[in-house]
Order: C-alpha cells, then structure tokens, then sequence
C-alpha cells in the first residue's frame, strides 16, 4: 500500500525544521512532492507531500514522530480515494488541521 505524509507549518521556524526534515527523505531517497508555502487542494497551510510504501512506513512514521516539533503531520493511505485517504485513511501527528474536503466534491 501507498502512503502521503503531509508536513504542514505556520512559522518560519517551522518552516526551517521542515526543510531539515525534507532534506533526510531525498537523502534517503523518498519521493518528494513540491514544497508549497500556501493553501493547496484541501490543505489550509504550507506543506510538501512525502509518499512512501508499506516497506517504508514504520522507519518513516517514527522518524516523523521524533523530529516534527510543533509541526502537524497528516499521514494517510494512498488508495486513488481522496475522500477516504483525507478522512477514514487519515491519521495525525500533532494538531489536527482543517481540510477543505469540499474539493473532492
């Protein structure tokens, strides 16, 4: 199974730290998403997209869970639903953040 971690920040220090983090995935080879630094799609904050792999996913999530700081996380299956992957599929590390659900209308 696939997966999408989402790392969102609001400060320019957050900003720092997820760039730091966004540095160890292309040295490990994760593929990465563009780094956006305002709202996308259903995402009401900057963020870049990680995708990974079941293989992958307990070496990432732990990682995650260690170095995100203040930063909200959503993690969330990667099944070609986006409805389900942002809702039922979808796990937080940190603050739950409000997404515009309405786009995958």
């Amino acid at each position: 199974m696939q997966y999408h971690a989402h790392i969102y920040w609001r400060t320019p220090a957050e900003r720092q730290q997820a760039m730091r983090i966004r540095e160890w995935f292309a040295e490990n080879r994760f593929q990465l998403g563009r780094v956006w630094d305002q709202a996308i799609g259903p995402h009401t904050e900057a963020m870049y997209q990680v995708i990974y792999d079941s293989s992958r996913k307990d070496l990432i999530e732990s990682f995650l869970r260690v170095n995100r700081d203040t930063m909200s996380i959503l993690l969330h299956e990667a099944i070609r639903d986006d409805l389900r992957d942002h809702t039922d599929g979808a796990r937080w590390l940190g603050e739950e953040l409000p997404l515009k659900l309405y786009v995958f209308d």
